[in-house]
């Protein structure tokens, strides 16, 4: 299924029903396919129901010429949720999908319930990195995302109860632990895991759905 956003792009999104959905926002240079089926986490999130969506410019959503900040990004979000008719949801997003997120929760009061960040920390997004990422994942044709999403960081008090979960050896999120104790939020730590493997993790799932339930 597709939503329409104000400036015309068509946002890919799939729904399962269920008590309490939860919205996945994957990472740059990914998709829901791989980061959030593969993984596991829609088989884990079985019971409570889901919201997928594939952020401009990545998966089988349109690839416009601009439109990647991340407030953009969510508000092409919100058009998803609004196309679903999904009032209120959870939210478990992904390095770059937690910018997303975050703005998400900022723009829409209320309809997010809870964040769950994997692969975030609070240092500002850097194009080099994310260069890195698209090559090692041999995604192409983000530059546009890179240039609009470089010095973007997560800002200003949660916007709703927030956790964060990272590996010990990702180093894009090197300093999660710190922005979790600096906000007051509880950190998961992921063991002996990198950015491109952390977000397979079972504590990691665990973690979210129990924070989600509490």
């Amino acid at each position: 299924m597709f939503a329409t956003t104000g400036d015309g792009a068509k946002i890919w999104y799939a729904t399962a029903p269920g008590p309490a959905p939860v919205l996945l926002i994957h990472g740059f240079a990914s998709d829901s396919e791989s980061t959030w089926v593969r993984t596991g986490w829609v088989r884990a999130l079985a019971d409570h129901g889901h919201v997928l969506v594939d952020l401009r410019g990545h998966g089988q959503s349109d690839r416009p010429a601009s439109g990647y900040a991340p407030g953009a990004l969510a508000r092409d979000v919100l058009a998803v949720l609004d196309e679903a008719g999904a009032s209120t949801v959870d939210v478990v997003a992904y390095s770059m999908g937690g910018l997303v997120g975050w703005e998400l929760a900022k723009l829409a009061p209320g309809r997010i319930r809870r964040l769950a960040l994997g692969g975030i920390g609070g240092r500002a997004a850097d194009g080099d990195s994310m260069r890195r990422v698209a090559e090692t994942l041999s995604a192409t044709g983000l530059d546009a995302c890179i240039e609009e999403v470089t010095g973007h960081r997560l800002e200003g008090p949660p916007p709703a109860p927030v956790i964060f979960a990272a590996g010990d050896q990702d180093e894009v999120a090197a300093d999660a632990p710190e922005l979790a104790a600096a906000l007051h939020a509880p950190f998961v730590p992921l063991g002996r895991r990198n950015h491109f493997n952390a977000v397979s993790s079972r504590l990691f799932k665990e973690s979210a759905t129990t924070f989600f339930e509490g």
